[in-house]
């Protein structure tokens, strides 16, 4: 009985098993998303924010030309991002439109306030 358990068990690992590494289903951004964008972010804080967009979601930048932005975009606009600033991190969501306007609100560690921008 242990060894029938034990194949089991051992085809249900190897059968549910996935490579991480191989996304068969990459998106790809609507082309109005993708590119250099800038803009500014006010409230508990404030100044400039400049990023890019990659096709395949991808979000880079910086705020106020030295504090790192890394996130994403979903297929519909929707923006995820995270950034620290003079030590303290924050979250930023909203929205990239096809209109190439973008805007949202960031929050963390006690702070926030809104962010919008512009496609260059």
């Amino acid at each position: 009985m242990k060894k029938l358990v034990y194949l089991f068990l051992t085809v249900l690992i190897v059968g549910c098993s996935s490579d991480d590494n191989n996304n068969s289903n990459p998106i790809e951004l609507n082309p109005a998303f993708v590119g250099n964008w800038s803009g500014y972010y006010t409230g508990d804080d404030f100044g400039d924010v400049e990023v890019v967009i990659l096709s395949n979601g991808e979000v880079s930048g910086t705020a106020d030309g030295e504090y790192p932005i890394v996130g994403s975009v979903s297929e519909n606009g929707t923006l995820a991002a995270g950034v620290t600033i003079n030590g303290y991190n924050s979250e930023w969501i909203g929205t990239i439109r096809t209109d190439g306007t973008a805007s949202g609100t960031w929050s963390g560690s006690g702070f926030s306030g809104t962010w919008a921008g512009t496609k260059e």
